[in-house]
């Protein structure tokens, strides 16, 4: 399976990922703010009641002691207006405490310690009442016994003491709590702050990382939309470079793009009369039906075109012959979206493979007049020259003493001619046979062979006093009977091509090497192939007739010095064609000649 497409975010999706981000953020800075200014404005209130209950406390020991000068004054001085003070204090007394008792209703130590405290003021309320009515019922002598009592002056200190202890605790505690209030106050407002402050710098770094991202996503999209316009002039130019017609079309068969071979073919000019138009607007009826249903085909995988020739014609109606080749154009899905379809006119191509399919018919007469002449040669021809060599046989052994001298060397010419047109006629069948009397291809040992025409040689050799050695000669697959023939041609023919009074030696070697540099270029790149070289020391030829020696009955010395028909060679190259190979010869006029023979080890199949 192929490997997923990681999924990117569009430039949109980001702007609104950033604004929602944004919007989170700014909604969590409200609501913490909204949370703390609550616990602020909460703390702040509580300490506004603590502050009340120390002004309210302090009060309290205010009328206590107000209370308690007002009572020391009437029993100095039994004047009631001393007793003012202390009625208004022993109301506002009741007050206070009630006050004090409904601020600090969730303060149980409190509660407590205003519950004992009630009652320490109820009995500094009794005790203040004892002392008032003894003084106005004794009158200063009941005054001064009051204050000389010491028992009831150490009770009244007593009660009037616990009363200032239990306010000052009550103080000390409202204190202490105010204090911690004061400080959550603080902290709760530099929390807010840091809240307030850190959310909103992580805010503007979103917002900032966001504009950067976007601004950088835009470069990329304005680079990328730059690339693609690139790319689409570079494959524009491309397409209009290539002579072959290409063409794009929808599902629907409507061109959507093509190059500049396929708009000269319908005879336009630009792209936009092409594109959202079909085969209907250009060709006749028949053909765009026709081109519709392979363009259906092709969509819908049920036929296959490449390289296809079919018969078209042009948009004037000229009829021509085109190559075309239609692919599915596949979607990002894996669906097939359109048609890519390439077209090339091949009318040139078809009229001259249809000279050649003429030409190779007036080759395939010519060979079969050729094979025709072979078998006249070898039957219609040869039977009237035995008659002549006969004849000229019986007119030498009856009447050569009748002929006179002239008689008897025209009759000698005339035999010598008739066993040259013999020879010739021999050495036409041996060329002509290295076709009609072929051998299918097979494993040939080179070095086996070559051990068999030296046999065949041996009489030769011998009366030359010549010597022919042979090394390196591959097993390949040819056509045994014509590598012998090959080797024949050309060891006789260094045996013979030798300067008067010269020992002959030849030399034949092989190698055998990769077809990497186009050697024999009917062969494969990389197959093996074998060279042969048979390398004499003979008269040797100038190099200008190298090529003109293999052409048959070609001589290069005339027929008194050296004997034969000079179709030895032509029949090895000949062989070497028919093996997918090639034969040439270098040389040096004096000095020996040297022909190379390049075969391939194997071969395709037999012929």
């Amino acid at each position: 399976m192929p490997d997923p497409v990681p999924y990117k975010l569009s430039i949109s999706r980001k702007v609104i990922l950033g604004v929602v981000f944004t919007l989170v953020m700014l909604g969590m800075i409200a609501l913490v703010s909204l949370i703390s200014t609550r616990r602020f404005l909460a703390t702040s209130a509580a300490v506004g009641e603590v502050r009340e209950v120390l002004e309210r406390s302090e009060r309290a020991q205010r009328y206590f002691m107000e209370m308690e000068s007002g009572v020391r004054g009437f029993m100095l001085s039994g004047d009631d207006d001393a007793l003012i003070p202390y009625e208004h204090g022993q109301s506002f007394i009741i007050q206070e405490l009630q006050g004090l008792r409904k601020l600090t209703a969730q303060n149980e130590e409190q509660q407590e310690r205003l519950s004992r405290l009630q009652v320490l003021v109820g009995r500094g309320f009794a005790v203040h009442a004892s002392g008032i009515e003894r003084r106005r019922e004794g009158g200063a002598v009941a005054a001064a016994q009051y204050f000389s009592n010491k028992e009831n002056r150490r009770e009244e200190d007593a009660i009037f003491t616990q009363i200032r202890d239990e306010l000052n605790e009550i103080d000390q505690a409202e204190r202490l709590h105010l204090d911690e209030l004061i400080e959550q106050r603080e902290s709760i407002g530099s929390v807010n702050t840091s809240l307030v402050l850190g959310g909103t710098v992580l805010t503007c770094i979103a917002l900032v990382v966001a504009g950067i991202v976007v601004l950088r996503d835009i470069a990329q999209r304005k680079l990328g939309e730059e690339k693609l316009e690139y790319e689409r002039n570079l494959l524009r130019q491309i397409m209009d470079t290539i002579p072959d017609r290409i063409f794009v079309k929808d599902r629907e068969g409507c061109f959507t793009r093509d190059n500049a071979a396929h708009r000269l073919h319908l005879g336009l000019e630009t792209e936009d009369g092409v594109v959202k138009k079909s085969d209907a607007d250009f060709f006749s009826a028949e053909l765009a039906k026709r081109y519709r249903e392979d363009d259906i085909a092709v969509l819908g995988g049920t036929k296959t075109m490449v390289n296809v020739e079919e018969p078209g014609a042009t948009p004037d109606g000229r009829e021509i012959w085109l190559e075309t080749t239609k692919v599915p154009l596949m979607g990002p899905d894996g669906k097939a979206i359109g048609i890519v379809g390439v077209s090339t006119d091949i009318t040139k191509r078809k009229a001259n493979e249809e000279r050649l399919r003429h030409y190779a018919q007036q080759l395939q007469r010519s060979n079969e007049e050729l094979q025709n002449f072979a078998s006249v040669a070898s039957h219609d021809l040869q039977e009237p020259l035995r008659k002549i060599q006969a004849f000229g046989d019986r007119i030498r052994a009856r009447f050569s003493g009748q002929l006179g001298e002239q008689g008897s060397d025209f009759l000698a010419r005339m035999m010598d001619a008739a066993d040259r047109m013999q020879t010739l006629i021999q050495d036409l069948l041996k060329l002509s046979r290295v076709t009609t009397r072929a051998l299918p291809f097979e494993r040939c040992d080179l070095a086996e062979t070559v051990r068999g025409v030296l046999g065949d040689l041996e009489l030769k050799i011998a009366s030359t006093s010549g010597r022919v050695t042979a090394a390196g000669l591959p097993v390949i697959q040819a056509d045994p009977t014509q590598m012998r023939q090959l080797f024949q041609n050309l060891v006789a023919n260094a045996l013979k091509f030798q300067p008067p009074d010269t020992r002959p030696e030849v030399l034949i070697a092989g190698r055998t090497f990769p077809n990497f540099n186009g050697e024999l270029p009917d062969v494969p790149a990389g197959e093996p192939l074998c060279e042969i070289r048979v390398q004499d020391n003979g008269i040797g030829f100038s190099q200008e007739f190298a090529e003109q020696i293999f052409s048959p009955f070609k001589r290069l010395h005339a027929r008194t010095e050296f004997e034969g028909s000079g179709i030895g060679l032509s029949v090895c190259r000949k062989i070497t064609d028919r093996h997918r190979g090639k034969i040439v010869a270098h040389s040096t006029e004096g000095r020996g000649a040297t022909f190379i023979v390049t075969l391939p080890l194997n071969q395709p199949q037999s012929p």
